[in-house]
């Protein structure tokens, strides 16, 4: 059961925040069973209130209960749209409706995207990059970040209470981890959670993340509050989401850690890896390993996870088909998509009557600027077609090539 919660997180300022249990996968992609929030904000000023983004649409009802408990529909002045993308609009049209004198301000691309919802579209107003609001005392600039993650995304400036309202930016799964960054214990899977975030949502777009956060940094933005709309709030150590997300946006990796991802129908690869890995283990290596088998299928989600901070990548396939294992050819594909950093990626491929695998996962890899040191095929059908001593060269071929 979906439940939410409105509290006030600074003088006049709260959040309002519902947890989706329901959702699954992630724009149908990514699988979360942590769940995920959706947190809008609320402003109370002497000459009205301003509404910070909304919740999906499945949940406009709850919004509207969660709304009458801080505001009333004669006092709610503006609703800020931060970003399009329907996790967040999706209650906009009951939000107009529900305040019939509001007014809808956001990126002037925003009000061409509004067709789904014609009242709010009547009421809106865009706003230029840098451009002030100054209701009741308070001062709301508006920073365009586009990328972070649509073209239309921008960021809400509270300057008069240093508050940064950050929409997708600075955001994470999870329901579990509490409100605040100063209530969270389980700081490790909260962290892993915001990094399966930043790949799956924003990984395409990671180089924005650096631009912007230097435009915010010019621009002489040091929030005491970070207020993203999924996730964690970030009041006790605001700066360190900040960097959290600019290594995260550099992909920087972390020290021996090596991703290993295979496909096995029959047992061949699985043997090769096994040996690979020890090989690994023993040279001083960290390696993850995702397997699809007949018993195991990994979520492509936390392979990108751990994709973004590896140093590299050993991909390892059956031919099927003529062609590459389908679920593996997905995997190096969103690799691509999603991390695609310039780091070294070795390919390893079994076949039976004809080998070609290998080179269709060498030409995707290098298409997105891996650096591909070493292709080994082997031709063998079964486990047991393997010996022993051929698995232990392959594997000293395979690290070999790491540490050329």
């Amino acid at each position: 059961m979906s439940t939410y919660r409105v509290e006030e997180v600074g003088d006049g300022f709260y959040v309002l925040r519902v947890n989706d249990r329901y959702t699954r996968f992630f724009e149908a992609l990514w699988e979360i069973p942590e769940g995920i929030t959706y947190n809008a904000y609320l402003l109370k000023t002497g000459e009205g209130d301003v509404l910070f983004d909304g919740w999906k649409k499945p949940f406009a009802g709850m919004l509207l209960d969660a709304l009458e408990q801080v505001t009333s529909p004669d006092r709610l002045r503006y609703v800020v749209v931060n970003h399009m993308e329907p996790d967040h609009s999706g209650s906009l049209e009951e939000v107009v409706m529900w305040a019939p004198g509001v007014k809808v301000l956001g990126h002037p691309m925003a009000g061409r995207m509004m067709k789904a919802y014609p009242r709010a579209k009547e009421r809106f107003k865009p706003v230029r990059d840098g451009e002030v609001l100054e209701l009741g005392g308070e001062r709301i600039r508006f920073i365009h970040t586009p990328w972070l993650h649509w073209p239309e995304t921008m960021m809400s400036w509270i300057e008069t209470k240093d508050i940064l309202v950050t929409c997708d930016a600075f955001g994470g799964y999870g329901v579990f981890y509490g409100l605040f960054d100063d209530e969270c214990t389980r700081w490790e899977d909260a962290l892993r959670a915001m990094q399966k975030y930043v790949v799956t949502v924003i990984g395409h777009y990671k180089q924005w993340i650096g631009k912007n956060i230097a435009k915010l940094e010019k621009l002489g933005v040091k929030p005491k509050l970070i207020a993203p709309a999924h996730g964690l709030i970030w009041r006790r150590d605001p700066q360190r989401v900040i960097e959290l997300y600019k290594e995260l946006g550099e992909a920087q990796a972390k020290k021996g850690k090596v991703l290993v991802v295979y496909a096995s129908m029959y047992g061949t690869v699985e043997t090769m890896i096994r040996r690979i890995t020890c090989e690994l283990s023993r040279k001083g290596y960290k390696p993850v390993v995702y397997g699809y088998t007949d018993s195991t299928r990994p979520y492509i989600a936390e392979i990108l996870t751990d994709a973004i901070d590896a140093e590299a990548v050993i991909l390892a396939a059956p031919t099927y088909e003529a062609d590459v294992f389908p679920l593996l050819r997905l995997a190096a594909e969103e690799i691509c998509w999603k991390a695609s950093d310039g780091k070294k990626a070795v390919i390893v491929s079994s076949y039976g009557w004809g080998s070609i695998a290998a080179k269709h996962l060498r030409k995707i890899m290098e298409g997105c600027n891996y650096s591909v040191v070493e292709t080994i095929e082997y031709n063998a059908i079964g486990p047991l077609a393997i010996t022993s001593e051929e698995a232990r060269k392959i594997a000293e071929q395979v690290v070999a090539a790491l540490e050329k």
